[in-house]
């Protein structure tokens, strides 16, 4: 073979030749951008430790994470397109806004009540436990409970400590404010108690004006309190990007789990700590002080908790119209990563 031929069968090593190979390559290296919406808590924790440790960037994804301060906000966007993933709670709005035609997808847990985590808890003002105002649920009755927003899932979660104290739903009177607020409502006695979740419960309980009184996965157990969204035109449209945001999703998840022992970060998972300090903007000691809520490491979610929830919200008169969970549930996706990713297996450290 002569250097003439050789030079004709190897066209990238001639200068014209080689610049459009290079652009070829570099357009089949441009990675998928992917725009998550999320609410700015400790859940989002997954996808930060995805998106720094790489394993977005692993799947040839650049994701774009967009905090919009409250799930209400993220649903908009997500139903119309401009957003592909969201993550939130499945509270009235969401079922109110399929029930007018937008289409979206629950594709995976984001969070669940377990024996193991103290996320969520019946909180109650430290002056009425002292006082022996409340001592069990049943003491509940009369109480100001704090909620984020009208129709959230918390309020399910109070209709079961009803049922489990023997007393109404109507028994005690919502307040309805941001989670941030409840810090102050409490010092100033406007609250009660709440359903509440991390980082506010150790807040609280730091300012010594609240305690956490009792796990509520012990009257609702695997409680399902948010989970992460697909837009309709990404599940259809991008199948396979959908599926590799998915196993980056997944692959975050592992290595949050890997990284809690007894419900918390640990003290040796330094990366882990570092990153979401950061990625969180929150503190490191309260960071490192918090309970962490419970994922699973398959994407799984708790079909039984969203049809009780959804049970509660057309009782009340809050959900109308008519919504087939078995098209908005779509585990195809967590499904598939899992083949490719193989079981879980806790790092030990």
């Amino acid at each position: 073979m002569t250097d003439k031929h050789y030079a004709i069968v190897s066209p990238c090593l001639a200068t014209l030749t080689g610049a459009i190979c290079l652009a070829m390559a570099s357009a089949a290296l441009a990675a998928d951008k992917v725009r998550v919406g999320v609410g700015g808590s400790s859940s989002d924790a997954p996808l930060y430790l995805a998106r720094e440790l790489g394993f977005f960037s692993d799947e040839g994804l650049d994701v774009d994470i967009i905090n919009l301060d409250s799930g209400a906000k993220i649903m908009a966007p997500l139903g119309t397109g401009e957003l592909d993933v969201g993550a939130g709670a499945l509270s009235v709005g969401f079922y109110n806004i399929l029930g007018r035609g937008v289409k979206l997808k629950i594709v995976a847990d984001r969070g669940h009540t377990d024996a193991t985590s103290l996320y969520q808890t019946v909180f109650i003002r430290k002056d009425l436990v002292d006082s022996g105002r409340y001592k069990a649920l049943r003491d509940l009755k009369g109480l100001r409970m704090g909620y984020a927003a009208a129709g959230v899932t918390s309020l399910s979660l109070m209709n079961e400590a009803s049922k489990a104290a023997g007393i109404a739903f109507e028994d005690t009177t919502p307040v309805y404010m941001p989670f941030p607020n409840m810090v102050a409502a409490m010092q100033n006695k406007a609250l009660d108690g709440a359903m509440l979740i991390e980082p506010q419960e150790t807040q609280i309980e730091r300012l010594g004006i609240g305690v956490r009184m009792q796990n509520t996965n012990d009257f609702y157990p695997n409680q399902q309190i948010s989970v992460i969204f697909y837009s309709e035109k990404f599940a259809v449209e991008q199948k396979a990007v959908a599926l590799r945001f998915m196993k980056g999703w997944l692959r975050g998840v592992r290595a949050m789990l890997d990284s809690i022992e007894g419900g918390r970060i640990a003290p040796t998972a330094g990366k882990t700590l570092d990153i979401l300090t950061r990625s969180l903007d929150m503190p490191a000691d309260i960071l490192k002080a918090i309970y962490m809520n419970a994922v699973n490491a398959s994407g799984d979610i708790s079909r039984a908790s969203i049809d009780r929830d959804l049970a509660f919200f057309r009782a009340q008169g809050w959900v109308t119209d008519d919504v087939a969970l078995d098209k908005v549930i779509d585990l195809s996706f967590a499904q598939e990563a899992n083949k490719q990713l193989g079981p879980y297996v806790k790092a030990v450290k």
